[in-house]
């Protein structure tokens, strides 16, 4: 097993991959399509896992090839995952928009609810965009 093995978090190919990256003190989601019900939830857990691990704070997702979820498992996020995310220490949320987009809407949506208060959120077109407003 090599070093970045040991901060992989979640794999499922396809689907997603859920890592942390010490270089940038960054959670970092992939997205390589669509997601169940349990691979979502299993994906949004070891984000929250690599948090608390690390201590982290930000979150950089690369949602460029995610599919439209289910209104269900985007309900449970909301309730489920956020209070989870904020309570494990997530500050900051970089998001690269998918290039669906009823996807990306759909996930604006949801996170315009979170007050900028508890966490900033960014949204951009390149993974290399996100990562420079998480160095900031």
């Amino acid at each position: 097993m090599t070093q970045a093995d040991g901060d992989l978090y979640f794999n499922a190919p396809g689907t997603a991959s859920v890592r942390w990256e010490g270089a940038g003190a960054t959670v970092l989601v992939e997205w390589e399509g669509w997601a169940n019900s349990a691979e979502f939830a299993a994906m949004l857990d070891a984000g929250v896992r690599a948090l608390k691990d690390h201590r982290g704070s930000r979150l950089l997702a690369d949602c460029r090839r995610q599919k439209v979820l289910s209104p269900a498992d985007q309900d449970r996020a909301d309730r489920e995952w956020l209070p989870r995310a904020l309570a494990g220490g997530l500050k900051q949320f970089a998001v690269v928009l998918p290039e669906s987009g009823l996807a990306g809407m759909n996930l604006m949506d949801r996170l315009k609810e979170v007050p900028n208060a508890k966490l900033q959120v960014g949204y951009f077109a390149t993974v290399e965009q996100a990562r420079e407003w998480l160095a900031r």
